[in-house]
């Protein structure tokens, strides 16, 4: 039998993922792979790539990997113009660490002598901009899916623990998403996401597992002046989708195109925002409405 363990979406969360580290120790994993967003929201960028860099795990880049790459590029779309974390990523990460970024792969299939090849995806393969959300139809993911070998598939980037099997033509694939172990998207703070699969020759077995870490050196770090200079209106949202584990940014954007299209954010539009308290819910995708109660 082999062991891996999947982390994915850290995004700069360093107490989050030594948490993992340390509660993963138990379960001796013979591998450990990362499907990608190990940077940007959280403050510990530059420290999760030292970590996870030093430790050797298999990596992909994610779609936040691309900010950092494509900033100030012909490659960088003209909507990015309004958004403050590709610069401050290109700031903050030093450039030998972004040039281990560069060569990351962008995927993986994964060999194992005792258990079927296992592909390791972003989003989808075929984009890191988009993936499969509990309420995707089958028909919808199958678009993506349906010409890849590998019948068992690992990723992220919708920050929820997800487990789906799709069939098409007598062919059937196993997705899992590990959940996102630096801002899991499902009330439930202050736990860090993360998946075990065991393979053999009967295919894989996922188990989802979380640890539990101290939000306090998070939110200490969320709360300095250099993280508000750098982001503006948008700071505080950031930081309290980490704080509540709870979608802020995507309802912001929902709510702000209805009440002031066209006018760019401002600190007091963000304040009148999270103000609505439980109104928020009316902006928000119920894919994310999990533990609302």
């Amino acid at each position: 039998m082999t062991r891996i363990a999947v982390l994915s979406d850290i995004h700069g969360n360093l107490p989050a993922l030594d948490a993992v580290i340390e509660d993963m120790a138990q379960y001796a994993p013979d591998a450990v792979v990362v499907a990608g967003d190990l940077i940007n929201l959280g403050p510990f960028s530059t420290e999760v790539l030292e970590r996870v860099f030093a430790l050797g795990w298999a990596v992909i880049r994610g779609n936040h990997e691309f900010y950092l790459l494509n900033h100030d590029t012909p490659r960088a779309p003209e909507h990015w113009r309004a958004y403050t974390t590709p610069a401050w990523l290109r700031r903050t990460i030093s450039l030998p660490l972004q040039r281990r970024i560069a060569a990351l792969p962008d995927m993986l299939t994964l060999y194992y002598p005792d258990a079927p090849p296992l592909r390791v995806v972003h989003g989808y393969p075929d984009t890191p901009w988009d993936g499969i959300y509990p309420s995707t139809p089958d028909v919808e993911v199958l678009a993506h899916y349906r010409d890849v070998a590998e019948e068992t598939i690992v990723c992220g980037h919708i920050h929820l623990t997800q487990q789906r099997e799709v069939r098409q033509n007598g062919r059937g694939w196993q997705i899992f998403n590990a959940g996102s172990l630096g801002v899991p998207l499902n009330g439930r703070p202050g736990e860090a996401p993360y998946l075990l699969l065991d393979g053999d020759t009967h295919g894989w077995q996922a188990t989802f597992l979380h640890a539990r870490y101290d939000l306090a050196p998070l939110l200490d770090a969320l709360e300095s002046d250099a993280y508000f200079a750098a982001h503006g209106a948008y700071a505080v949202l950031y930081t309290e989708e980490f704080r509540t584990a709870r979608l802020r940014i995507w309802p912001f954007n929902q709510w702000r195109t209805q009440r002031y299209p066209g006018v760019t954010p401002t600190q007091a539009m963000t304040d009148e925002f999270l103000a609505l308290g439980e109104g928020i819910w009316d902006y928000t995708h119920p894919d994310f409405w999990l533990n609302r109660d």
